[in-house]
């Protein structure tokens, strides 16, 4: 391989952690609940600033929300209609240092358009005025009618630039970076128990592969579990999370010769005036999404109803598409911090509280995952008194090396933390978001790979 050993990131250096931890009496200054891409900036921008962090993951990094999102960096032009002009703002600041400053995240040229039922011309016309505006470009909208590559129910559109990303690469890409920093970073270990105990707090987990049950000592925790924020506050009752509720939002991929557009499309549902997405990623299409409000963080079943929402909507546009088009389906949870009978009206922010040694995160987006992991790394230096550097944070320093078939995976296996199928068929590589197949030619490759993990 391209990289000394003793960068190893794989099954094996993640079980010798968890056995040092019987062994070394060192107490952690952070202990960080969530491997998502909240956690994942977190636990960079503190490692970054010599801060000894241990992150943990109960499932494989990314295996969340952080894997069910529209793959969008967006700045979230529908947000301008509930005048949520600061936010936007600052989604559109982010998106703009993705842009710059990594290879994994894209622009693409989105195409919003007009019908019956979409906001009129005129206002979408201003709307994007000052999406431009915010986002630091004077560029005016110009309206192009619709001469027949869509259907006739289609007077025309608006383009806009927006981008996209692969968003469960961000999260292995940052969790890699705090790796490579200094910190520890454990996917399939479930944190059981919080406690105080003598000016630390007690984090009991499970590795969840092994069946081993640990307790490590740290200073300070940081709550960053997103959907499961609300559950993981209840361990150590600082529950803030009264106010923390959970949507569904459910996406559908079909092959990309179904929608020929090679630029994303902005529509409102016909049935209820939401705005969807339909977005083309390479071989296939993704379509969403849902809304609505659901009672439990483990909720990821894709229900029927979602799925023919999604298609009749679709279909005003592009009337062919059915059912057994449907290569692949996902749902993600969005946490959503706010009071509303809507989930549609409230905000994608992300709100911060503290109590004692805990520190939770609730709400947020992934374009937004380096402004929450900064405020949260500031007040972790305010109630530390570490001295907290986060300009320019979280940076990623880590990039995959252009590898292919046995010698892409092994990497992922050893520098990555791959450990089963699924970690790299969804996660890393996340082919059922990319290919027709999902994938499903290069299973047996990948089996053969990760045989090495049964020999532990």
């Amino acid at each position: 391989m391209v990289m000394p050993d003793n960068d190893n990131f794989d099954f094996h250096k993640r079980c010798d952690w968890i056995d040092s931890f019987d062994r070394n009496e060192e107490v952690f200054d952070v202990a960080i609940i969530g491997g998502g891409i909240t956690g994942a900036g977190i636990a960079n921008v503190l490692s970054g600033n010599g801060v000894k962090c241990v992150l943990f993951e109960m499932n494989d990094f990314a295996s969340g929300t952080s894997s069910g999102s529209s793959k969008l960096i967006h700045g979230g032009i529908r947000y301008l209609a509930n005048f949520q002009i600061g936010e936007v703002k600052d989604l559109l600041r982010e998106r703009n240092y993705l842009l710059k400053h990594t290879d994994i995240v894209r622009p693409m040229n989105f195409k919003i358009l007009v019908d019956e039922y979409s906001w009129k011309k005129s206002t979408l016309r201003l709307g994007i005025l000052v999406y431009n505006i915010l986002s630091g470009k004077l560029s005016f909208p110009k309206y192009v009618k619709n001469k027949g590559e869509m259907s006739e129910k289609i007077r025309g559109y608006f383009n806009y630039v927006d981008a996209w990303t692969d968003d469960t690469k961000m999260v292995i890409y940052n969790i890699v970076s705090a790796v490579r920093e200094g910190a520890i970073c454990l996917n399939y270990c479930k944190v059981e128990k919080i406690e105080d105990s003598n000016g630390t707090v007690s984090v009991k987990f499970t590795d969840r592969i092994r069946g081993l049950e640990k307790i490590i000592p740290a200073r300070y925790v940081i709550n960053a579990g997103g959907p499961w924020a609300g559950e993981i506050s209840k361990m150590e009752n600082s529950n803030f999370s009264g106010s923390l509720k959970l949507s569904k939002g459910i996406h559908i991929v079909v092959p990309s010769e179904k929608i020929l557009s090679k630029d994303s499309i902005v529509f409102r549902s016909h049935l209820d005036r939401r705005q969807m997405f339909i977005i083309p990623r390479g071989e296939v299409t993704i379509i969403g999404t849902t809304d609505r409000f659901v009672k439990s963080p483990d909720d990821f079943a894709v229900d029927r109803e979602d799925v023919e929402y999604i298609l009749e909507s679709a279909r005003r546009i592009y009337p062919e598409i059915g059912q057994s088009d449907i290569t692949y389906a996902y749902a993600g949870i969005r946490p959503l911090y706010g009071e509303s009978d809507d989930p549609g009206s409230i905000s994608r922010g992300f709100v911060i509280k503290s109590k004692g040694k805990i520190i939770n995160i609730y709400g947020g987006k992934l374009t937004n995952y380096r402004s929450v992991a900064r405020k949260v790394a500031k007040l972790y230096g305010k109630v530390s008194g570490k001295k907290i550097n986060v300009k320019g944070k979280p940076e990623i320093n880590y990039r995959r090396p252009n590898l292919v078939g046995m010698d892409l995976y092994e990497y992922e296996r050893d520098y990555e933390c791959a450990i089963f199928p699924e970690d790299i068929i969804v996660r890393r590589e996340a082919y059922p978001f990319n290919l027709k197949d999902r994938g499903d030619s290069f299973k047996p490759l990948i089996l053969e790979v990760l045989k090495i993990n049964d020999k532990r």
